[in-house]
């Protein structure tokens, strides 16, 4: 009878072994991220959540996808000629090295308030399940806010090209409803990018700092010169959140 018990014993400690080696692990970490940015004239909300699959077994690298709502708010931006044939004269990989073009900058200079959705891709490096580095970006999304007045000023002022005089005029404009990541001034619409670290000091909480990449972009009622109604304000910002792990 003891013999049995003993059979008994060991035989449950070695399904319960085999249980546990045969659970898959959990390979996805989870999280939302809450805070804002800012810098000069300009600051952001913003909110993410993301997604990430250890690659590895111990979790080191990670790849994944996140969603993240912003909103901008700016004093007078300056919003400049955006699209690439304009402002690089070049398009597609081209562009991405051509020097910027001064005389074919003009700029509106608007009170800003856009808020964007967008969908971004990511990596990160994990260290002891506390610690990540990394990076994202926004691929695609929209955004959307009210029309407003901005103050328009032509690079080469009044001038023949200038025919209807629009240097020195207020010209109505929204924010561009489209985002797609195309790549520096190819990329169209409302789209940021960040590299951060991000601590874990307790098990629901951490606290992530970056530097945050914005760019935005609003496009005018009308065509100016050069037939553009596009026009981007890029700056480069602090951005502190706090972070929420979620169980998955």
């Amino acid at each position: 009878m003891e013999k049995m018990f003993i059979l008994a014993i060991f035989i449950g400690l070695l399904l319960l072994d085999i249980t546990a080696y045969t659970q898959p692990e959990n390979r996805l970490a989870a999280g939302i991220d809450i805070g804002g940015g800012w810098k000069d004239k300009a600051w952001v909300l913003s909110g993410q959540y993301s997604q990430y699959l250890k690659l590895d077994k111990k979790g080191f690298f990670q790849v994944g996808w996140g969603i993240r709502g912003t909103h901008l708010r700016g004093k007078e931006l300056d919003f400049i000629t955006a699209p690439a044939n304009l402002s690089r004269t070049k398009t597609g990989l081209g562009a991405l090295t051509a020097p910027l073009l001064l005389r074919q900058i003009d700029t509106l200079q608007i009170r800003s308030a856009i808020t964007s959705f967008n969908f971004n891709l990511g990596v990160q490096l994990s260290f002891f399940n506390r610690l990540d580095i990394g990076a994202n970006a926004d691929l695609i999304g929209f955004a959307f806010g009210s029309r407003r007045a901005g103050y328009y000023l032509g690079s080469r002022g009044y001038n023949k090209i200038d025919s209807l005089n629009l240097h020195k005029t207020y010209q109505q404009a929204r924010p561009t409803f489209w985002g797609t990541q195309l790549l520096g001034d190819n990329t169209v619409g409302n789209l940021h990018t960040e590299v951060y670290a991000r601590l874990r000091f307790a098990e629901q909480i951490g606290l992530k700092v970056s530097y945050l990449f914005t760019a935005s972009e609003y496009k005018t009622d009308v065509a100016l010169i050069d037939d553009n109604r596009r026009f981007r304000f890029r700056f480069p910002m602090i951005y502190v959140a706090l972070h929420f792990p979620l169980s998955l």
